[in-house]
């Protein structure tokens, strides 16, 4: 598909049809299981957007991050579910995947167990914790009014901006 987005196209062409430089499902799924930390989205009481890093883990296939109710996200995503994770991918941040959609919020030490663990077997190259390291981890986010927050993506949106320079590099004319 690369290739038809170069030929016998002007150059600004490939910057502006961005379609053939979108990850597959494979590649997004690849990065969203891959990655840890995303770039999260709100909006403020007076519409002003926000965003902030925070790490997230993937439990059941869904984007779930952690917060108090002393945190702006959590009182914004109350009264405006809406949201946007910008994931990357690890070991090339041009590849990015834009996941938008609306925020459960719930309080659930089943969840919290859950996105510790994953969390932590992550941080450990996969190993998981052992049951006194996943306590130790439990006992710093137990806050009474600790709350999970999972992502219910409604669109997608990516971008492999490695392919786009390389297109660019191989549509450029040398003389």
């Amino acid at each position: 598909m690369v290739n038809e987005a170069i030929e016998n196209n002007p150059p600004w062409k490939l910057r502006r049809e961005i379609q053939p430089f979108c990850l597959s499902e494979a590649e997004i799924k690849e990065i969203i299981s891959t990655a840890s930390h995303a770039v999260v989205s709100w909006v403020t009481r007076t519409h002003e957007p926000v965003t902030a890093i925070m790490l997230y883990a993937l439990i059941d296939d869904v984007v779930t991050v952690t917060s108090t109710t002393n945190r702006a996200k959590y009182h914004s995503w109350k009264r405006n579910p809406a949201a946007s994770f910008c994931i990357w991918d690890p070991l090339n941040i041009g590849r990015q995947v834009t996941l938008r959609g609306e925020i459960e919020i719930l309080q659930s030490d089943d969840l919290l167990v859950q996105y510790t663990n994953a969390f932590l077997t992550r941080a450990f190259d996969g190993s998981p914790p052992t049951p006194k390291r996943l306590d130790q981890e439990l006992s710093t986010f137990r806050a009474p009014d600790r709350h999970m927050m999972r992502l219910h993506v409604k669109s997608i949106v990516s971008h492999d901006l490695p392919a786009l320079m390389l297109a660019e590099k191989n549509n450029r004319k040398v003389d």
